[in-house]
């Protein structure tokens, strides 16, 4: 096998809470993710020696800035191949959205790369890579729905969901996850969010009522610094969106809907022509893990 792609999907955050600040200096989270269509498309072909990324995005890093380059410089170091990788990314999630779109890449660049050089690596190798390169990798690489802790890299597999139509907004805002973070610690107006409920839900099966406390510890810091974030909210009800809620640190929206239909007429008829808005649905782990 001289060259493989990977899907790279994106994910969402249908509930994230922030419980402190480590003495790591991370913060311990309580999350509930969950892997969406939107993807990018990660191409990985062998080469002589070295690392080259090139991307479709031309505000994608293309050395040691992008986590795709790093987890390649990772899985090639510590498998000792002699060889190396050109990374061809497909870009179509948003970057810094809050859609974990770096972290989705790397995910695939890790599967990828032990494809690609047939390494026998584990499974449990491979997710002790990822959670070195970030919070997010780890569940990119499984996908699905998962209770995330810890820094975010401690996974505990959900069932899948029931599909769920959703549209995405992006404003053509830039957001800092770290400062996000910084203001939140200097805000200290936590939500309450009843995470371990939220969770026993999704166990039992039940039919999810999104007015039962789905909610993101950072919305209401992103939205202190960008009019977007309630703006486009507001749009969203008025368009009879019954439940919207920021992804991560932002400044990503997503709404739920019961149709598809109802979200493409939505992208149709988007008011606010400057932003990425975009229609998909959630995606299960069968689907996640072929990818």
């Amino acid at each position: 096998m001289e060259e493989i792609v990977l899907p790279a999907p994106a994910k969402i955050n249908l509930a994230l809470k922030v419980k402190g600040l480590r003495a790591d200096g991370y913060h311990e989270l309580e999350m509930i993710m969950q892997t969406i269509g939107l993807h990018d498309r990660v191409h990985l072909k062998k080469i002589a020696g070295g690392i080259r990324v090139v991307s479709s995005h031309p505000g994608l890093p293309e050395g040691s800035g992008n986590l795709a380059y790093r987890a390649a410089e990772f899985i090639l170091e510590q498998s000792g191949i002699d060889g190396g990788v050109e990374i061809f990314i497909e870009k179509n999630i948003p970057l810094a959205a809050g859609l974990a779109g770096g972290s989705t890449d790397a995910a695939a660049v890790l599967k990828g790369i032990s494809k690609l050089y047939q390494l026998k690596i584990s499974d449990e190798v491979i997710r002790e890579m990822a959670s070195k390169l970030g919070s997010d990798v780890s569940f990119c690489l499984k996908g699905g729905t998962s209770y995330a802790y810890g820094r975010g890299e401690q996974l505990e597999q959900l069932p899948d969901l029931n599909k769920i139509h959703i549209i995405l907004i992006t404003p053509p805002v830039e957001v800092s996850t770290a400062f996000i973070y910084r203001e939140y610690d200097r805000l200290k107006n936590g939500l309450e969010i009843p995470v371990s409920r939220l969770v026993e839900i999704i166990k039992q099966g039940k039919e999810i009522n999104w007015q039962e406390g789905w909610a993101n510890d950072l919305e209401p810091v992103t939205a202190r610094l960008f009019n977007d974030i309630y703006e486009i909210k507001g749009i969203l009800k008025e368009m009879g969106v019954k439940f919207s809620l920021m992804t991560g640190s932002g400044p990503t929206i997503f709404g739920i809907l019961d149709k598809g239909e109802e979200a493409l007429f939505i992208k149709d008829n988007w008011p606010r022509k400057e932003d990425f808005v975009f229609v998909t649905s959630t995606v299960k782990q069968e689907f996640s893990e072929l990818w």
